[in-house]
């Protein structure tokens, strides 16, 4: 064997090492990444309305179908448009504190689940992705369609017997809930001891009817506006150590 070929071949063997070591990274890197979740944590208040009539049957009782009294139906198909405003207590994702933090999340999680997600201004890049990674434990849902809308101030406040909120104004969305017209003494009817979706933790549903629900921007998801139907608030808590331990089980 010549000195060239033998160069060659060295070259070959180096090329081939490199290759493999490039694979090996790029197969082991999303795995370490993935295993290595950012710990989080959130505790929020929600403002929370539907279409449905009292009760949500999405929330209390059994699921909403086609043709049931308490849903509405377009074209043979199951609809529960949706709006709830979020607004963070005390949360954090990694360093990043989430405290004070709005945000809206509004659409149709019945059959056609299409969605929209909505941040205000001031969120930065690392809040925003400790939203996401929220909501989607949180709401472990297939979205058919879930886009971001683009940012505006949120409007919030809520006490034991009114809640109200307004995304841009009111112009994009509004939700607004009044004192359960059947609760006796002071506050409004709470319901307790049953969950809400995925949440680790909640502190019983608030229930005030919806005086106002409106979703007025864009075409996916379809605007609404409805009055009179289901809504509550309700003050969540959950963390990325609850997710671990739903997993284990």
């Amino acid at each position: 064997m010549t000195t060239q070929t033998t160069k060659q071949l060295e070259y070959l063997i180096r090329g081939y090492a490199l290759v493999a070591t490039l694979l090996v990274a790029s197969v082991h890197t999303p795995a370490l990444a993935q295993k290595g979740s950012v710990d989080w944590a959130v505790n929020a208040t929600i403002i929370d309305g539907c279409s449905c009539r009292l009760l949500c049957p999405c929330i209390f009782g059994s699921p909403a179908t086609v043709g049931s009294a308490a849903t509405h139906e377009h074209s043979g198909r199951r609809s529960c448009f949706f709006n709830m405003a979020v607004r963070v207590n005390k949360g954090h994702y990694g360093k990043v504190k989430l405290d004070a933090l709005k945000f809206w999340f509004a659409g149709d999680k019945g059959d056609a689940k299409t969605v929209e997600l909505t941040f205000e201004p001031s969120a930065t890049k690392e809040q925003r992705e400790g939203v996401r990674e929220f909501l989607s434990h949180f709401l472990p849902l297939k979205w058919t369609s879930l886009t971001e809308g683009p940012d505006a101030r949120t409007d919030w406040k809520a006490d034991a017997v009114r809640a109200e909120a307004k995304l841009d104004g009111g112009k994009a969305a509004e939700v607004v809930l009044a004192r359960f017209s059947g609760a006796t003494g002071k506050g409004t009817t709470v319901i307790k001891n049953i969950s809400y979706f995925a949440a680790a933790r909640n502190e019983g549903f608030n229930i005030l009817p919806v005086e106002t629900l409106a979703f007025r921007r864009g075409a996916k998801p379809t605007p609404f506006e409805f009055s009179g139907t289901s809504g509550w608030t309700i003050i969540i808590d959950m963390n990325s150590k609850d997710v671990i331990a739903t997993r284990s089980r």
